[in-house]
Formats: C-alpha cells, structure tokens, sequence
C-alpha cells in the first residue's frame, strides 16, 4: 500500500525536462531583457533637462548669423519665431534651487579653482571632471553650485555652443547670469549680457 502511494506520488514530482524553458521562450525573454537593458541605457546617455532647456534658449534666443550658408533643400530653411527679447534668463530657464553657475574651460585646471575646489562633490569627484577637460579640447564644463555643494556638472560640447566668453573664476550669481547669443557659421556664441533692466528676468528681482 505504501508501495503504491509512493509510486503514486512520483506522477507529481516534475522531471528535469519538464522545468527547462521551451528556446522559443528564452529567446523572448532575451530580447526583453536586452530591451531593458538598452533603455537604461539611453535614459543615462540623456541630457537633463536643465542642459537641455539652456540649449534650447541659447538656440531660441540667438541672434541669426549675418552671412549663413545656402541651404542645399528646402527643408532646410526653417522660419524663425518671433522672441520678445534676446536675453537669456538662466534663472528663469533652469528650474533649480541653485546659487552660482560655473563654465570651465579645456585649458583650465579645475583641481585649482578658487571656489570649485572647496565645495563638495558628492557625486562624482573633481578630478573626473577634471581628468575629461584635460582629455578633449571640445569639452566645456556647466556647475551649478547651490548651498555650498555641487548640484550638477554636465559637459557643454564646443559644437553645441561657444561658452568661452562665460569662463570666469567667480561664475555667475542668479542676477548676472543673464546671456545673450549669436549664431556663427553654425555655431552658437554665448556672452554675458551687460546693462541689463530687472524687468527683462522674472527672476532678477528676487535674486
């Protein structure tokens, strides 16, 4: 009887065959896995936001290059929309809570800055950032400093934008960083925007 029962109960016990995935199956299961692997990925290699919507202002807010190029189609030519001013508020456009912007340049050592090299990094450390200006002459460095630590450092690339003119060791206070830009054989040149009114930034009276 006891017998039985045990030879009965072997019907339930699953054979190796039985738990091994049908290839059809580990294939999808695969290509899901690669999917997601992908997008994490793709989301890193993203710019944030904050880089993304200074590029976009730069690019709005440009003054037209005097002599551009013949475009080669028509779809080239797009018209250009109608701005109620030139300047470009950062205060306004990067929607954090920072107190000092910052743009270094290739030829510069950051490990020296007078203000960078005293706050915290809590991310990554300075010399990375440093280690990758040293390593490429198109690379421009973005920081945006707020209560004394680093809230982000993004690299700005030189065929983005020319920032050279907003290299300063002091940067930029929310009241002054106020730019203006031009394109230039296809580039855009960022300045400091000098005289400027505090009705222009929403964000200057509270700076």
């Amino acid at each position: 009887m006891n017998q039985k029962d045990g030879q009965g109960s072997n019907k339930f016990i699953p054979s190796s065959k039985s738990l091994v995935l049908p290839s059809g199956s580990l294939l999808v299961i695969g290509f899901f896995v690669f999917l997601l692997v992908g997008w994490i990925f793709y989301q890193q290699t993203l710019p944030p936001s904050w880089l993304y919507n200074f590029s976009e202002a730069v690019a709005l807010r440009a003054s037209p290059d005097p002599s551009p190029s013949e475009p080669e189609d028509f779809r080239q030519v797009s018209p250009r929309t109608e701005i109620d001013n030139p300047y470009i508020c950062v205060g306004d456009v990067l929607k954090l809570d920072w107190d000092q912007l910052f743009v270094v340049m290739p030829e510069y050592n950051l490990r020296i800055h007078p203000i960078l090299s005293k706050v915290n990094w809590p991310d990554l450390p300075l010399s990375y950032y440093a280690d990758l200006l040293g390593r490429d002459d198109r690379y421009q460095l973005m920081v945006l400093v707020g209560d004394n630590k680093i809230l982000d450092a993004q690299l700005y690339f030189t065929f983005w934008g020319d920032l050279s003119s907003l290299a300063r060791l002091e940067g930029f206070s929310r009241r002054e960083a106020v730019f203006t830009a031009a394109s230039l054989e296809g580039i855009y040149i960022v300045s400091p925007a000098l005289d400027v009114s505090t009705s222009v930034c929403s964000g200057l009276d509270n700076s």
